[in-house]
């Protein structure tokens, strides 16, 4: 192939799209749910094309284009491209019969023919080898049920996932489970679980890092479990976040609760939240809790590379003593209690001596 084609064919990619000519063949690779672009260029004179693209036996696409004396429309496709496929109509007359194929999924990769057909000749492009890549965007982490969970969605091809920890144990912390489930539109989700004993204490002390890894593109997140936070209700509370020791330049910080009893409006429940301006990362202030907020808070620090989970249960004691009146009541029933018991006691023993002088006359 020219060179000056190569360039043509390059120049006709969008970012999301990755090609490689190698003997005349195209390879492409294209991102999980974005648009794919095929490459092909014809000798048009400007009067007219009819423009056909085939996945071995499967009918792509297949248009007509003209001037006036032409009708411009569309044969059915197979079911799967139906309202997925687009060709840049004002540019087919001027020899550009590139398609967009939207929407990708793994499901369709295969190998691709551009067919034109103009007067007098027949134009059949080389074979376009598409491949389809999801590639890992985000690993997640938590600590519930004594376990500490990852999980990572939408990967393709298929991932892989492994546990570490920090400070590094050679001691077998743990027992994992792994599973991996393929979703319909052929990406798959991955999920591991680390179980934990309910009495042991010591692996929270140390920092959950997992890796999901697909070729050669990978993610990772760590998770640290600090102490659960005890304090009675209208005391400041600061739940911890866990950053890096090395500076960010570039990353989010979103804060999320658990809660363990439904909030009437989460909304009143955020209104709460203060960042202490000497340390405004470091962790959130809650002032003058109540029972309200109790529950599991999440800092989620997500950089390009790494997301950084630090959770924290906070549990608040409610101060819900009775009232003075309450306690006044109680000990005149008490009082009372004990005069009843008293006096039964006493007539009892007043009545005994009676009953024993009646059955010494009796004897006489």
């Amino acid at each position: 192939m020219p060179a000056n084609a190569q360039i043509l064919l390059w120049c006709l990619l969008p970012l999301t799209t990755l090609a490689q000519i190698s003997d005349g063949r195209l390879n492409v690779t294209c991102l999980a749910s974005e648009d794919c672009v095929l490459p092909c260029r014809f000798s048009s004179d400007g009067r007219g094309a009819r423009v056909m693209w085939y996945r071995q036996k499967a009918v792509v696409s297949c248009t007509r284009y003209g001037n006036t004396s032409w009708v411009v429309g569309h044969n059915s496709p197979a079911d799967k491209y139906k309202g997925r496929t687009d060709l840049y109509a004002d540019q087919v007359l001027e020899g550009n019969a590139t398609l967009v194929l939207r929407n990708v999924t793994p499901r369709d990769e295969d190998k691709y023919v551009c067919i034109t057909f103009t007067e007098p000749e027949t134009i059949k492009s080389g074979v376009i080898t598409v491949t389809v890549k999801a590639p890992v965007r985000k690993v997640h982490m938590e600590f519930r049920d004594e376990a500490v969970y990852c999980r990572a969605e939408g990967i393709y091809p298929p991932p892989t996932l492994t546990w570490s920890v920090e400070p590094p144990s050679e001691a077998k912390l743990f027992y994992n489970k792994t599973k991996m489930e393929e979703g319909r539109l052929g990406l798959f989700d991955i999920e591991s679980a680390v179980q934990m004993k309910a009495a042991d204490t010591s692996n929270m002390n140390m920092t959950f890092i997992c890796e999901v890894a697909s070729e050669e593109l990978s993610k990772r997140a760590h998770l640290k479990v600090e102490d659960a936070i005890i304090t009675p209700a209208g005391d400041n509370v600061k739940v911890p976040c866990t950053l890096p020791l090395k500076e960010l330049d570039n990353f989010g910080l979103t804060w999320r609760v658990r809660r363990s009893e439904p909030v009437p409006s989460v909304k009143d429940l955020w209104k709460i939240q203060k960042m202490d301006t000497r340390s405004v990362w470091r962790h959130m202030m809650l002032p003058s809790v109540e029972s309200v907020h109790q529950g599991t808070y999440t800092c989620e620090v997500q950089t390009p590379d790494v997301t950084y989970f630090t959770q924290t249960d906070v549990n608040v004691i409610s101060d819900n003593l009775p009232p003075w009146w309450f306690y006044i009541g109680l000990l005149a029933f008490l009082l009372s209690l004990s005069y009843c018991v008293v006096g039964c006691l006493s007539s009892k023993r007043w009545r005994s001596p009676k009953k024993e002088d009646k059955e010494e006359d009796t004897t006489n």
